[in-house]
């Protein structure tokens, strides 16, 4: 019976996941980028992303790792909310310096978008984090709800956009409502009491993890910037949209993670070799399922949003989107080595990832250009995908 109330409400958080996550996906990528792409055009649109990119690889790395370790930790999560919201504090200073200094030095954008990209990028990752309240308290109906207003903010912040404002008010705007959801709804950064002796540990932990994130988001936008490298613009708003469908997958299996994140943590439910090898297996089936789906939906998809890139996807949509898709497959597996491995365990990973995969994707873009760099992505997330299960298989002491 209790079994059977575990399974419903982690159905039903799942569902709330997924939902939250499809409206905020849906939104975003459905809506506010091809509009954007249609009025800037293919070169400027693929100038953004590559910015974009960038602001992905700080806000992501830093938000979900202090997100995950506060979840983690949450059975003192009281005593240490000083600790958290110190590191959030340092972290988004941190992020505007060095988004600005990239957009300054590396762009030539002018200071001004340089620090509204550095924005950007910092109330990115407070989003991010700020999930940790809801995901303590197994409140998906509130990360339902700020998925909403935070969607909200990107359309209001797209038409002022269409009214004449800069392109960047449309990503600060949707960003901070947010956060402003979570300081209101679940007062992410009240304080307690000052940091104590816990912060040292905390720090390390973080600096640790938010590390080999750094490796696994640099990697996985790297596509868009090292084509903005060799190729063009032009042709990193082509790979975008060819790779469209396989971002899909995050709509199912990261929530999904997500969830089980938050049970695992309250010892809710007791890992096992079984429940690994289950998970493993419906992870495969997953990621066979959605690639033989995404065959036809794919094509639908970018016709419909980007048709002035639809001839010159087809020769690589299919190889682009089956790497995506194992990438978002290992999800599940990477969460539970959050719950039993040691965080250096994470970073390790990374790195062996980080070589297989520049390796991979440089010398498969030299010699074959985006079928080559994607063709590459795909062996270098298959080994990924297998590393972390034999380890964390190996790690799981209850069969």
């Amino acid at each position: 019976m209790i079994k059977k109330l575990w399974s419903n409400q982690l159905l039903k958080d799942g569902t709330l996941s997924i939902g939250a996550k499809g409206i905020f996906f849906g939104i975003l990528q459905l809506c506010i980028y091809p509009l954007l792409s249609r009025s800037m055009g293919k070169a400027v649109f693929g100038e953004i992303l590559t910015q974009l990119a960038f602001v992905n690889i700080f806000s992501y790395s830093y938000g979900e790792s202090l997100c995950n370790i506060r979840v983690l930790n949450q059975n003192e999560d009281q005593e240490r909310t000083a600790e958290y919201r110190q590191l959030a504090g340092i972290s988004f200073i941190g992020i505007i310096i060095v988004l600005a200094g990239y957009s300054i030095f590396i762009v030539k954008s002018g200071i001004f978008r340089g620090l509204m990209l550095g924005l950007i990028g910092a109330l990115m990752m407070l989003r991010l984090y700020s999930d940790s309240i809801f995901k303590i308290d197994i409140n998906f109906k509130k990360i339902l709800l700020s998925s909403i207003f935070t969607s909200f903010g990107y359309i209001l912040g797209y038409i002022l956009y269409s009214k004449g404002m800069p392109w960047y008010v449309v990503f600060i705007l949707g960003e901070s409502v947010a956060v402003l959801y979570a300081g209101i709804a679940g007062k992410a950064f009240k304080i307690y009491r000052k940091a104590g002796s816990t912060y040292s540990a905390i720090r390390k932990n973080y600096a640790s993890l938010s590390a080999s994130y750094l490796l696994s988001y640099a990697l996985t936008n790297l596509d868009r910037i090292l084509i903005g490298f060799l190729i063009n613009s032009e042709a990193v708003s082509v790979y975008y949209a060819a790779s469209l469908y396989g971002k899909t997958v995050a709509l199912v299996v990261p929530p999904v993670s997500t969830v089980l994140l938050s049970y695992f943590s309250k010892d809710t439910i007791v890992i096992t070799k079984k429940i690994f090898r289950n998970i493993v297996l419906a992870s495969l089936g997953g990621i066979l399922f959605f690639f033989l789906a995404g065959i036809p939906v794919s094509r639908v998809l970018v016709y419909i949003l980007y048709p002035d890139f639809y001839q010159e996807t087809l020769r690589i949509i299919d190889i682009c989107n089956l790497s995506q898709i194992i990438y978002y497959g290992c999800s599940m597996i990477n969460m539970m080595a959050f719950r039993i491995c040691n965080i250096n365990f994470q970073m390790k990973v990374e790195v062996v990832y980080a070589i297989v995969f520049l390796v991979l994707v440089i010398s498969g873009s030299k010699t074959f250009g985006l079928m080559g760099l994607a063709l590459g992505m795909v062996i270098a997330n298959l080994i990924r995908f297998m590393i972390f299960t034999v380890l964390v298989y190996k790690n799981i002491r209850t069969r």
